[in-house]
């Protein structure tokens, strides 16, 4: 058995990590020299294709980070299962920053978007499977946590059939990942409902 507060020390900073990496390409370009409040604002919105991914990458691993700490409230400890599953799902949330400014910077080509929604849903099946081996004191409803899990592959597999037919829309996919915590309520009711 592994100490808990050691794992969530790791998951808080690798989440912090990975959550502000990409600020760093957000920057003026060296040479660039603006005089004028036209040629500040000019540089600014050129900067737009560096700021999105930041976002992105942000709100993203933002949902993921809080949708981890509300599965672990206690402080037992866990099994090498559970500690190899959630450092999987770590590993892959610290190739968020690298998927995702490669679908900034290629949109418009279909392997930046496979790249980008299997790193999504491969973050999403470590992070289920580690929910799956957590203590059984911690687990939530298998039928909640299911839910998220299906909607968000839906939205990297749909994502991935949009960039088959016409790549500069596949990441409006993505939005369908705003459902998720619509199906988590409404399983949520279903499990209260079944279990009263």
């Amino acid at each position: 058995m592994y100490p808990r507060h050691r794992l969530d020390a790791l998951s808080d900073g690798i989440f912090a990590v990975a959550m502000t990496l990409l600020v760093l390409e957000i920057r003026i370009p060296d040479g660039v020299d603006p005089h004028t409040d036209a040629e500040l604002l000019a540089v600014i919105a050129g900067l737009a294709p560096k700021i999105w991914p930041y976002a992105l990458s942000f709100v993203v691993l933002g949902a993921r980070w809080r949708k981890m700490i509300a599965g672990r409230p206690g402080k037992a400890p866990v099994s090498r299962i559970y500690m190899t599953w959630s450092l999987a799902n770590l590993l892959l949330v610290t190739f968020v920053p690298f998927s995702t400014l490669v679908l900034g910077r290629y949109a418009s080509l279909a392997p930046a978007v496979w790249l980008y929604s299997a790193n999504l849903a491969g973050m999403a099946i470590a992070s289920w499977r580690a929910s799956r081996t957590a203590p059984a004191e911690e687990r939530n409803g298998g039928l909640e946590d299911a839910a998220g899990l299906v909607v968000f592959l839906v939205s990297a597999a749909t994502t991935m059939g949009l960039s088959l037919m016409h790549t500069p829309w596949a990441p409006m996919g993505f939005a369908l990942n705003a459902m998720a915590p619509l199906a988590e309520s409404l399983a949520r009711k279903h499990e209260a409902k079944a279990a009263g």
